[in-house]
Parts: structure tokens; C-alpha cells; sequence
């Protein structure tokens, strides 16, 4: 199973280059930790300031353990004072795995 984070937020004005190093060592961290196949940042092509960290692990455990490793919770709470409220965490799981892992196996 495939397990996915998406961390989207908007730099207060004037901090969007600080806010973009805390998320590229983030991503940097992850890509370093157990269980991750992939990790990224991006911004939004538009005018909104929008930036997003993707990562990509092999088990929601193993997405827990990296975030609560103190060095990332270090770069999280940094990057908490430079992010207006309102950034959502949010958490998937691949459809297509998430079907393979629950089909019984084949007689």
C-alpha cells in the first residue's frame, strides 16, 4: 500500500523564502527516513503563494515515524511562524494498493 501526505500552506508575506527552506529540508529529512519512496515540494503556478510538500511511504507507520522524529518536528515547528493559519495536513492511501492489499490471494 502506497500512503501519501500532503502538506499545503501560504507563506505570510514576506517569508516565502524561509518558509520554502523549512520545506525543502523537510523534504530532504524524508527522503532520508524508512518507508519513504518519494518526497517533494512544489508551488502553485498561479498568484496564490501556494506551497506543497507531497511524500510518498510505504505504510502510515512509517510516515508517523518520520514525523515525529525530533528533527522534524524541529522544521515543522519552525515552520509553523512563517505560514498563515489555516495549512492542511492531509493523509490518502493509493486506491489501486489499498485493492491489491485487500484481495485475497489467488487459489
Amino acid at each position: 500500500m502506497t500512503y501519501i501526505r500532503i502538506s499545503t500552506m501560504t507563506p505570510l508575506a514576506g517569508r516565502e523564502q524561509e518558509a520554502a527552506q523549512v520545506n525543502q529540508e523537510l523534504v530532504d529529512f524524508y527522503r532520508t527516513q524508512r518507508g519513504c519512496t518519494g518526497s517533494h515540494f512544489v508551488k502553485a503556478t498561479d498568484a496564490s503563494g501556494e506551497q506543497v510538500r507531497i511524500s510518498f511511504w510505504t505504510s502510515e507507520r512509517a510516515a508517523v515515524e518520520a514525523a515525529t522524529q525530533e528533527h522534524s518536528l524541529y522544521l515543522r515547528s519552525r515552520l509553523h511562524l512563517l505560514i498563515s493559519r489555516g495549512h492542511q495536513d492531509r493523509s490518502f492511501v493509493d486506491v489501486a494498493s489499498a485493492s491489491e492489499a485487500r484481495a485475497p490471494a489467488p487459489a
